[in-house]
């Protein structure tokens, strides 16, 4: 008895800890859906998680770039300032953070090029 309890321990100890929670190794990465890219929805969402601490009111702490308005946002778009900040190699925006993930800079690009609309 006192064997089948063990082997019964061990196996469910063993099979319990094989738990794996890496969704996106286990089944690859989600996908990245920018057919439907609008301003008021993804664009300002990268905004506010990513900009905008240092890029609004005086804007002193973001080289006085300020993106807390449409029509700053669309002349950083159209002067390619707003791409370029996050896709650069050396110190991409956000500074002093990770570098935004390619779906959000795919985001900006589909959004761009659509012609950076106030949708």
């Amino acid at each position: 008895m006192k064997r089948i309890t063990s082997i019964v321990f061990i196996s469910v100890t063993f099979f319990s800890s094989c738990y794996y929670d890496k969704e996106d190794l286990l089944y690859g990465p989600s996908q990245c859906d920018t057919s439907a890219v609008k301003y008021s929805v993804q664009v300002t969402s990268i905004l506010n998680a990513s900009c905008l601490s240092c890029h609004s009111g005086t804007a002193a702490a973001g080289g006085g770039v300020k993106l807390d308005n449409y029509s700053a946002v669309k002349a950083a778009a159209d002067n390619g300032s707003l791409l370029s900040s996050v896709t650069r190699s050396l110190n991409p925006m956000p500074k002093g953070a990770a570098r935004l993930n390619e779906c959000r800079i795919s985001e900006l690009r589909t959004w761009i090029r659509n012609g950076a609309p106030n949708n």
